[in-house]
């Protein structure tokens, strides 16, 4: 991966997700689980390029070595360094956090809208199941149907590869560390050549005018190529995912056939989709009990 590429998105990759850590109070603040924690560090160090542990901790309320903890987990991901007593931002590092440490933000938002994603999905299908965290956990939830699965999501074959009766198509190209999936103009010839019944594909951001939009480039690009590809498009954005505007636009609202969102939705948003007679489907969120939840 050529992580100077992805240098100018540096400043806006994380909005979508750190906007509401932006606007909680401080009690708040302290009562963050450790996913939402490390991303308000990761959304400090972007500003601040510095932080002090013991700052930290007084901060967010928890011990020196809980913070620590969180330094090192960013330090793995290449986005920081730490040093005795602190870390710093790697200027010239990628600053999406890791693909794992996103898969824990908005869980619960992420589980139910893949979960009413996969009851889409009928026996003799052919569907693009697009690389990002919400379409990775639909793997999670499809039955060993007869279907054809068309994907560039590493992760997504982990989680399938075991259902025998799921033919399983893997798009080449350049692998992205970050997206965990093939990103490339290869990728795109690949799935010039194919047809599927149905595509689920994910984004960043969701504008009602200027529809859904990523902020690196060719991420965009390839989520584009799929439009022309499906008899449906999906988009499966939770609801933090509304009113954010990225680099790359990669959809108009009009190009979907469906957009599915979680509980959380604002009704004012639930609205404006009427008006525009934009199709709308509110997952509702589920429980382990309910369901298979590995």
């Amino acid at each position: 991966m050529n992580w100077g590429m992805q240098t100018p998105f540096y400043f806006v990759y994380l909005s979508a997700i750190i906007l509401a850590i932006k606007l909680t109070n401080i009690n708040g603040r302290k009562n963050m689980n450790a996913t939402n924690r490390r991303l308000a560090i990761f959304d400090k160090l972007l500003n601040e390029k510095r932080v002090v542990v013991m700052n930290l901790a007084e901060e967010f309320n928890v011990t020196p070595m809980t913070i620590r903890r969180d330094l090192s987990v960013l330090e793995k991901q290449g986005v920081i360094t730490t040093y005795y007593g602190g870390a710093s931002l790697n200027e010239g590092a990628a600053s999406e956090p890791s693909f794992m440490l996103k898969n824990k933000n908005a869980i619960d938002e992420k589980m139910a809208i893949a979960y009413e994603a996969s009851k889409l999905i009928n026996e003799g299908d052919s569907v693009y199941i697009d690389c990002g965290t919400t379409c990775y956990n639909i793997g999670r939830f499809l039955k060993n149907k007869k279907i054809t699965v068309l994907t560039n999501s590493i992760r997504l074959i982990e989680t399938i590869k075991e259902k025998d009766r799921i033919d399983i198509i893997v798009a080449p190209g350049v692998y992205s560390r970050i997206a965990e999936a093939a990103l490339s103009s290869s990728t795109i010839e690949f799935f010039e050549k194919h047809h599927v019944d149905k595509a689920f594909v994910t984004s960043q951001g969701f504008d009602l005018v200027k529809g859904a939009s990523v902020p690196e480039e060719m991420d965009g690009k390839v989520k584009a190529s799929i439009l022309p590809i499906s008899k449906q498009s999906i988009l499966l954005i939770d609801h933090t995912k509304f009113g954010q505007v990225f680099f790359s636009i990669h959809g108009l609202p009009s190009d979907y056939s469906m957009i599915i969102t979680d509980e959380g939705v604002d009704p004012a948003i639930v609205k404006q989709c009427e008006e525009l007679g934009l199709p709308l489907r509110i997952a509702p969120y589920i429980r382990r009990r309910e369901t298979r939840w590995d």
